[in-house]
């Protein structure tokens, strides 16, 4: 081998080090790092000072939007498969599935439909709004045994038992519409 390409392996190697390194080093609690070669599309460099700001954000939060995502994600799990205890992504229970669609917007639910029933703003049937959770009883019980998504227009989105998949349904229905509970909201 000539000296040239020994000297680009090490050349080479060296850069792949760094990079390596880099990619390892733990972030501050403000979003910069320790090390001087690193890049954060986040973060603006402040050169008078020496020292890294976060860029502030221009858009207010708006709850519209976390709907508009939700159940876009809720509606693309169409058709997957009902497992009893599955929680995703792949497959689900009614619990596992409404879980999963609120985790990828950033709002932590219990795992279970009775325990996803007791927290969020209560709402009545005839105030349900769009991606609002909606419970049901089951036949054998008049405890919470059943949870959706709402949709509008008397629809919901879930993972059912009886079809073995994810689908939409009427809460109109007369099964749905005798075992309604309530709806509880997390997105004001």
């Amino acid at each position: 081998m000539k000296t040239t390409e020994k000297n680009l392996i090490k050349l080479l190697l060296l850069i792949s080090i760094i990079a390596l390194f880099n990619g390892c080093v733990a972030k501050r609690a403000n979003g910069t790092y320790k090390s001087t070669y690193s890049y954060h599309p986040y973060i603006k460099r402040n050169m008078g000072n020496r020292f890294f700001q976060p860029i502030q954000q221009s858009r207010q939060y708006n709850p519209n939007n976390s709907i508009q995502r939700l159940t876009k994600l809720a509606l693309s799990q169409m058709g997957k498969e009902y497992k009893w205890g599955a929680t995703g992504p792949y497959t689900f229970d009614c619990s596992g599935f409404t879980k999963f669609v609120y985790s990828q917007n950033k709002v932590t639910l219990p795992r279970v439909s009775k325990e996803q029933a007791k927290i969020g703003q209560f709402v009545s049937r005839q105030n349900l709004k769009k991606g609002d959770l909606v419970f049901f009883s089951t036949s054998k019980s008049s405890e919470v045994g059943h949870v959706g998504i709402y949709l509008g227009g008397d629809q919901f989105i879930h993972a059912s038992s009886s079809k073995h998949r994810v689908v939409i349904s009427s809460i109109n229905s007369n099964y749905y519409s005798n075992h309604f509970k309530w709806g509880r909201r997390y997105f004001r």
